[in-house]
């Protein structure tokens, strides 16, 4: 391994809602495991999105109403997420 193991590799994007602004980072982790937000089940994949905070696999990161994958943007609400639509209802 060379000298950078253990620290984070990070690219991050920042997703505006009306509520609030949701910071996602995806992560290159060689540490401790996360805990995945969505799913409660530890991240032991190299790659990890961070998302208002919590850790996230990318399969995870979904609308909690119609359950359709979010990719370019989210809105949080009550530390759920949500497409567009399902957040404006």
């Amino acid at each position: 391994m060379d000298s950078a193991e253990g620290l984070l590799e990070m690219r991050s994007d920042c997703l505006r809602t009306e509520a609030m602004t949701v910071n996602v980072k995806i992560e290159s982790k060689t540490r401790a495991l996360a805990c995945c937000a969505g799913c409660r089940r530890s991240i032991s994949e190299r790659f990890l999105m961070r998302v208002n905070g919590c850790s996230w696999h990318e399969q995870c990161v979904r609308c909690a109403a119609c359950r359709q994958p979010l990719r370019n943007t989210c809105y949080c609400r009550d530390t759920k997420l949500y497409c567009k639509v399902h957040y404006q209802q």
